[in-house]
């Protein structure tokens, strides 16, 4: 397990110095965790912690635990070992011969292509990247989910196992050790190139082996600290060597669990029962940091020490769940004073290096690079020390100023009394001297210089209106005299003139400030920021003699307090607000922004804070009780990798989905995203932020923790993009970003290329729609025509056969009338005429009829056409002395033809009718009538039939009859054998 990280400079002490306070956090089974027996702790790449339990594995992101047993796929609930192999993939060792994988949070059997796994007691990813696992039964390597024993014949085997333990390599070698199993003795060098054990030693017990960076391997014994010499290590000799320096003062600490460091090591510390104990930490130096455990993690064993990548510390603790010791810039120094035991400070000055403390008993401190140094004085009570240099020191009372020139050979400081003020005036909040050496006060009547002990100037003020609270000279020699409730004043310093020492510049009115104003600095950039009593810290850039606000923190966007006591700007020009509630910082940034740092919040450390200042490392914050607080740089904060934002679970109506994924169907519509942003100095204060776009909302959801899951519901389909932001206000990370697109899907009825069809298909039914209505009106049309021309057709037939049947009886009527009126005048005989002119009167008589049956509507039936052929045939017939039989269907048809149709069936039927009279010579005719679909007629004569070869020339009889049924799309036959057969076969529904 890594544990290659470097404490930052906050941490660094003396040998010997004081301790700090470290805020603790718990874990327990009611926050989430799995099992309260915790094994040890593991971070991966991404930050997520892992917890391995006897009843469980535990992943934390900082938002919530996701626990994992034997219900949810685990082999078994005692977990080994784990190791990242990959993209959120961890390869998992239980407490048997089955190996698990975590994929995407889902657990996994991991698949041995070549058998069984043994039973793992731990993995080590070498430099080159294979994977090697200790196990009781030897050393295996892991490759290409096959697992390969190695040659372990050298190691000894008390119980005819190796009990292997930990693993750690240089090179072409592994040291390995042993576990309890064998009571952890013995250590042994593998030559992995000849696969072979090429050294050992095996009386030593090793409780601990670790290597740190590339070169590294800690190995801790039952009686020493002691490092693995790489150079023999790579000739194949396994040597082990004191570390040296400070970390010999380690060697003879009963010290079970430690972690490991490039440049530090920590480690439990106590007796044998380990009460009272202690969590150590010593470095290279030999500095040491002791924190005192709880009596909690004292009263049950802590079973690994685990440090993140942000440097917090974790202890897995047997029985009582974990425990973080948070790591945070701001630290309380328990003896400020050192190993005094003089009291709290009350009051502190620092300049150049030097700092001097006041404190309520006789004695003042001076902390400078040679040490603490503490002296008494001469005066009743502790004078407030408001300036030094390399000899001198000035302090102060309420109504007068001392001189003193402290001596390092004395441990007596002899002030003298300077300056002093009547009884009707006393001095304010702030002392300063200029330059050139005139001490500026402000005073309860005004502002006062003071050079050789005697005031040169002096400005009124109203007392109780315009209490000055801040003085500070910035960079071009301008005094600033900011007054809690009238604003500010600027006074160019004259030193040519003291009898006109300061003369005023310009003046800010309390309308141009942020409220009452408590505190007031101008930092590295020229930047004046003033902190106010209810309405946060503001930062105005002054600009041809006007402020121009930039920036204005309070509550509502992070600052824990809107209450500002005390300012001051460190070394990388980040503000230091003291609030009445704690502190925060202001971190400046290289694009000229700041972002808050609540350390208070961070450190769970809250009090009234008196007074700021910073040095070249570190800054300071006093409270009203005289606490010291040490803050660390922001240098290596500001450098430090921002955590990731992760998607850690989708819930799809209310059921986690196996696989994040970004397409959803419309029933999918209801949507839990869980975020998280694995940051472990104080989770608890990250905000969260969401905007969902493609949903018409256009602004940002509010701030809050509870944010971490963001609930989508009744989502319509159509394209989204969740857009999510973590901050972090206890630090001074920036905000990390998540940006997540999906897609809801909508019902088939509603894509795309259903709109699209049924579009075609609306389309296509209006286009048949159009043409059957366009169609239609035509067919109507071409009926109207049709029918125009039917009459027409009839009107031209009827006067076709008026004129060629009536209008030739007529003429040869006419011309017999002529005949009987010229024989008449002759006196010859007519009879002949008279009787012909009879006959053509009768012929006429007979086709009017016809004429007249046609055009009848009431006729258009076929049961009428048969009928009255019928009637024809059998009169007709008789009329030449032909027997006529007629077959029909008692019920004849009575479906409508056209007078076409029956027109053309009877003249037809007329024509082979007169035909067989003319020339058959037959005495007997049947005709037969069938009807279905169609009209069947056969006429049968027994006459002498006839051949074509013999038919005129110029006859038209059968080719009439042929023409007639050919137009009403009929068939029309004669067939020749004893007499004649003509057949008639014509569709009645056409």
């Amino acid at each position: 397990m890594q544990r290659t990280f470097i404490f930052l400079a906050y941490f660094f002490i003396c040998v010997n110095c004081f301790s700090q306070q470290y805020p603790f956090v718990h874990y327990t089974p009611k926050d989430g965790l799995v099992n309260s027996r915790v094994k040890k702790a593991y971070q991966d790449s991404k930050g997520r912690m892992y917890f391995l339990t006897y009843g469980g594995l535990s992943v934390y992101d900082g938002a919530r635990f996701r626990n994992y047993t034997q219900q949810n796929g685990l082999a078994m609930d005692i977990i080994n070992d784990i190791l990242e192999i990959g993209n959120d993939s961890i390869l998992i060792a239980t407490n048997t011969n089955k190996l698990n994988l975590l994929v995407n949070g889902k657990i996994e059997t991991f698949k041995i292509v070549n058998g069984a796994a043994p039973l793992v007691n731990q993995f080590y990813r070498h430099d080159d990247g294979r994977i090697y696992l200790s196990s009781d039964f030897g050393l295996y390597i892991l490759e290409n989910n096959k697992i390969h024993e190695l040659n372990t014949s050298g190691i000894l085997r008390s119980n005819g196992q190796p009990n292997l333990g930990k693993i750690a390599g240089i090179g072409n070698y592994l040291v390995i050790s042993t576990n309890d199993m064998i009571l952890n003795r013995g250590i042994y060098l593998y030559d992995i190139e000849n696969n072979r054990i090429c050294d050992s030693l095996i009386s030593i017990i090793v409780y601990m082996m670790d290597k740190v960076g590339k070169n590294k391997i800690w190995v801790s014994t039952d009686r020493k600290l002691l490092i693995v010499d790489s150079v023999a290590l790579r000739k194949g000799k396994l040597l082990l060597h004191p570390p040296g320096n400070g970390f010999q003062q380690a060697e003879n600490y009963l010290a079970i669990n430690k972690a490991f460091g490039k440049t530090f090591v920590w480690y439990i510390y106590g007796n044998k029962e380990f009460r009272n104990s202690e969590l150590r930490r010593i470095d290279e130096e030999g500095n040491i940091l002791s924190i005192n455990l709880s009596g909690q993690m004292t009263v049950s064993y802590i079973l690994n020490i685990f440090i993140d990548r942000e440097n917090n510390i974790w202890l897995s603790n047997e029985g009582e769940g974990v425990f973080k010791i948070v790591r945070s810039p701001l630290q309380v120094i328990d003896k400020p004073l050192g190993l005094s035991d003089e009291g709290q400070p009350a009051s502190a000055y620092y300049k150049d290096g030097t700092t001097w403390y006041s404190t309520v008993s006789k004695k003042l401190f001076r902390q400078s690079a040679t040490g603490m140094k503490s002296f008494s004085f001469n005066l009743a009570s502790s004078p407030v020390i408001f300036y030094s240099d390399v000899n001198k020191i000035l302090g102060n009372d309420h109504q007068s100023i001392y001189e003193a020139y402290p001596d390092d050979r004395s441990a007596v400081i002899n002030f003298k009394k300077i300056i002093t003020l009547n009884d009707s005036d006393q001095f304010g909040r702030r002392l300063l001297v200029d330059p050139n050496g005139v001490i500026i006060t402000s005073q309860v009547k005004g502002l006062a210089a003071w050079l050789n002990d005697k005031l040169i100037f002096f400005k009124p003020i109203d007392a109780w209106s315009e209490y000055i609270e801040e003085l500070f000279i910035d960079k071009n020699n301008h005094l600033w005299m900011i007054k809690r409730d009238r604003g500010i004043e600027v006074f160019n310093i004259q030193t040519s003139n003291y009898s006109n020492y300061l003369q005023p510049l310009f003046k800010f009115t309390a309308d141009q400030m942020p409220g009452s104003i408590r505190s007031c600095i101008m930092d590295k950039q020229g930047l004046i920021w003033m902190g106010t009593r209810n309405n946060g810290l503001a930062g105005y850039r002054l600009k041809e003699n006007k402020l121009e606000k930039l920036f204005h923190f309070h509550t509502a966007n992070g600052l824990s307090d809107n209450f500002i006591t005390s300012l001051s700007c460190d070394s990388s020009n980040n503000i230091i607000a003291g609030t009445q509630t704690g502190v925060d910082r202001i971190l400046y940034r290289s694009n000229n922004t700041y972002q808050i740092e609540n350390l208070s919040k961070n450190s769970n450390l809250f009090s009234y804070i008196l007074r700021t200042w910073a040095d070249t490392m570190h800054a300071y914050a006093m409270t009203n009780s005289g606490v010291l607080y040490q803050i660390a740089s922001a240098n290596a904060e500001i450098s430090t990798q921002s955590p990731s934002l992760l998607l850690e679970e989708i819930k799809v109506n209310a059921k986690t989905i196996g696989q994040i994924t970004t397409i959803f169907s419309y029933k999918e519509n209801n949507i839990s995203f869980y975020v998280a942003a694995p940051s472990y100095i104080d989770e608890k204060q990250i905000s969260y932020t969401y905007l969902l776009e493609g949903s018409g909302n256009s602004r940002w959801s509010d701030t809050t923790p509870v944010n971490s899951i963001v609930n989508l519901t009744n989502l319509s389909p159509g394209k989204y993009i969740l857009k999510v932001k973590a901050f972090f206000p206890s630090h001074s990370y920036t905000s990390a970003e998540l940006i997540y697109p999906f897609t809801v899907t909508p019902p088939w009825w509603q894509t795309w290329w259903f709109r699209s069809l049924l579009g075609l298909l609306i389309i296509a039914l209006l286009i048949t729609g159009f043409r059957f209505y366009y169609r239609r009106k035509l067919e109507k049309q071409m009926a109207v025509l049709e029918k125009k021309q039917a009459i027409e057709k009839e009107r031209t037939r009827i006067a076709t056969d008026m004129h060629d049947d009536l209008g030739a009886g007529l003429s040869r009527i006419k011309f017999l009338s002529e005949t009987i009126g010229i024989k008449k005048q002759l006196q010859q005989p007519v009879d002949e005429e008279i009787s012909s002119i009879r006959n053509y009167s009768h012929e006429m008589i007979d086709k009017m009829g016809e004429i007249v049956w046609a055009l009848n509507e009431k006729n258009d039936t076929l049961s009428d056409l048969l009928s009255y052929t019928r009637s024809y045939a059998v009169e007709y017939l008789s009329q030449h002395g032909i027997q006529c039989t007629v077959d029909a269907p008692e019920q004849m048809h009575t479906g409508f033809v056209s007078g076409e149709f029956r027109r053309n069936i009877y003249l037809t039927i007329k024509e082979a009718l007169h035909n067989i009279v003319k020339h058959s010579q037959a005495s007997a005719v049947t005709i037969r009538i069938r009807i279905t679909n169609h009209l069947y007629v056969e006429i049968q004569d027994n006459g002498i039939g006839f051949d074509k070869k013999d038919i005129r020339q110029f006859s038209n009889g059968l080719s009439n009859m042929q023409s007639r049924i050919n137009e009403i799309k009929g068939e029309f036959k004669v067939e020749n054998g004893e007499g004649t057969l003509v057949k008639i076969n014509v569709p009645l529904f056409v």
